[in-house]
């Protein structure tokens, strides 16, 4: 069967990794990158430090991971609800979990 993606398929999701003393390290993950999209995702992201490329051996895109150091969650917020696509993260404190989407869902 062939896959028929769309870009609404790749869509972000992140999540904070750990808290330094200078800030806050958020991980963010793209799945399903088809290569027409590689190029824009690489130049919204360059300021962030790839840290895991994969692909999916059924419909041939790839994955991408990123991580970035903010000087605390609000910087992070306020960059999430710039990006040009919706963002998911996932929250946790201690077994609480909560589902956070960040700027507006583009059609």
């Amino acid at each position: 069967m062939e896959s028929k993606l769309t870009e609404s398929d790749m869509v972000p999701y992140a999540w904070k990794f750990i808290e330094e003393d200078n800030g806050v390290v958020y991980n963010i993950q793209f799945n399903e990158v088809p290569w027409k999209m590689r190029k824009v995702l690489m130049e919204a992201m360059k300021d962030w430090e790839r840290w895991s490329v994969g692909w999916h051996k059924d419909s041939g895109n790839q994955l991408f991971s990123f991580k970035k150091l903010f000087k605390d969650q609000q910087e992070w917020e306020e960059w999430a609800n710039k990006f040009p696509m919706q963002i998911i993260e996932k929250r946790t404190w201690g077994n609480k979990e909560k589902v956070v989407i960040h700027g507006k869902k583009r059609k």
